[in-house]
């Protein structure tokens, strides 16, 4: 399968979920997943796993959700290694995404609201030197319920 037909067939919405995503499952995810461009190798990332109707209170799309991961980001006072940090985030987010399509899950990126509550993120583990970048989704990705519409990408250059 090419790269690009997978980076479309994964823009469905996630489907009810039928199988539950286990710690171990999302581990082995995250060792390859990991290989996310950095320099000096830093790792800036953490996870928090939380299982399904563990949300505490906070809206729980359990129909079609088995599990979410809390990615979280050492926040750096040096700017340039912030933004080279986050970015080496998104990639390693990207990573988890693909790996996951090619096992027959489906991962949703969100980032609800709640995630700029600090005391919030306190109660999932998320220390003072912290930030959470996302909330990852998992579920099945073999019988999507509807796919996103998503039109195909404008690309734009400008010619100096």
């Amino acid at each position: 399968m090419r790269l690009a037909d997978v980076n479309m067939e994964r823009r469905r919405e996630l489907p009810e979920s039928r199988r539950p995503i286990t710690q171990q499952l999302v581990l082995e995810l995250l060792n390859d997943a990991v290989w996310a461009p950095n320099h000096r190798l830093r790792e800036p990332w953490r996870f928090i796993f939380v299982e399904q109707g563990s949300m505490g209170g906070l809206p729980d799309r359990s129909a079609t959700t088995s599990a979410r991961l809390i990615v979280v980001m050492n926040e750096e006072a040096d700017p340039f290694k912030q933004r080279e940090d986050f970015a080496a985030v998104c990639c390693l987010i990207q990573n988890v995404r693909l790996l996951a399509w090619e096992r027959g899950l489906a991962v949703e990126r969100t980032m609800p609201e709640w995630i700029y509550d600090g005391e919030l993120g306190r109660s999932f583990g998320v220390r003072d030197a912290e930030r959470i970048v996302a909330v990852l989704e998992l579920g099945d990705a073999d019988t999507p319920q509807r796919a996103a519409e998503t039109a195909p990408g404008r690309l734009r250059f400008d010619l100096l």
